[in-house]
């Protein structure tokens, strides 16, 4: 992190934002919606980059990250941690979560990683932080429109040896564009007689377990759709059975392939120091859902709650 501070102008048109199905809440920091945003290539491999959110109340569960991840096309698995941030400290309290996530960059569109299913219950005030296991690009970005006090922090060394630190004492000059999406109400969603999924019927309601229907792995019975934009996150319309569902929430449902964020099986693919150092690039629209371009896979390999 010893590098010098230089904007990496990423230019972006307005992005659309897709109404989801299920009643969500967006939490952020970073004001960026268009205009330029400025790619720090900085971070080497340990280190992280972490924005504080506070939620209208706790007990809520989060359901993705979104984040911009940009400067250059490569796939690289970063790690999502979860903290308890409720002292308000710089170093932030227990660990909620941590999980390995492969993200492919792009100066066009935002990344989600996809927490649904994972129970991942924070406190009214958290952090959330991207560890990099690379040096440089792609990376985190930040916005153009000033810093947020108290929201941003990062991990690493920027001098005065290896720590948690305020962006305000790194002379970072904008919010880290990092989001949460937390669900709209405290409790489980999904699963038992409470909460807004719960029920003897609709989309997310079974008979046992949690998402649990009749057949198909976690699959889903009910609620008439006809297209994915009218189901709960983490489920398809069946378009033959105008029916919401989902063939799995993890990777391991899949035999091999890929859970993605609607809950389809996807078959397998054959496929320099510093966090303040940066470079220029250009690019186009943000679009998709949620701003979203595709879905990120998920390593279950080190997820763990702690």
């Amino acid at each position: 992190m010893k590098g010098l501070l230089a904007a990496l102008a990423v230019m972006a048109a307005a992005w659309s934002t897709a109404a989801p199905a299920h009643a969500q809440l967006t939490l952020q920091n970073d004001g960026f919606t268009s205009g330029t945003a400025g790619v720090q290539l900085g971070f080497v491999a340990g280190e992280i980059g972490a924005s504080r959110f506070v939620a209208p109340s706790a007990g809520r569960t989060l359901q993705q990250v979104v984040l911009f991840f940009g400067g250059a096309a490569a796939t690289q698995t970063v790690t999502l941690h979860v903290w308890d941030d409720s002292g308000g400290a710089v170093t932030p309290g227990a660990m909620l979560f941590e999980g390995d996530f492969q993200v492919t960059g792009s100066d066009s569109n935002l990344s989600a990683l996809d927490l649904t299913g994972m129970n991942v219950v924070v406190p009214a005030q958290f952090r959330v932080g991207i560890e990099f296991q690379h040096n440089g690009a792609p990376s985190i970005a930040r916005d153009a429109d000033g810093l947020t006090p108290n929201r941003n922090f990062l991990y690493g060394d920027i001098g005065l040896g290896t720590n948690w630190y305020a962006a305000e004492s790194a002379l970072i000059p904008g919010d880290w564009i990092i989001r949460a999406v937390v669900s709209d109400s405290g409790g489980t969603p999904d699963a038992g007689t409470t909460g807004p999924d719960a029920g003897t019927a609709g989309p997310d309601a079974g008979t046992t377990g949690p998402d649990a229907g009749t057949t198909g792995p976690d699959a889903g019975t009910g609620g008439s759709c006809n297209g994915n934009a009218e189901c709960p996150i983490g489920q398809f319309c069946d378009t033959q059975l105008h029916s919401c569902t989902f063939e799995c929430r993890t990777n391991d449902d899949c035999g091999g392939g890929t859970c993605n964020s609607l809950g389809q099986c996807l078959a397998a693919d054959g496929d320099g120091g510093g966090c303040c150092s940066t470079g220029t690039t250009t690019t186009g629209g943000m679009l998709g859902a949620l701003g979203l371009a595709g879905a990120v896979g998920l390593l279950v390999t080190r997820r763990r709650r702690r």
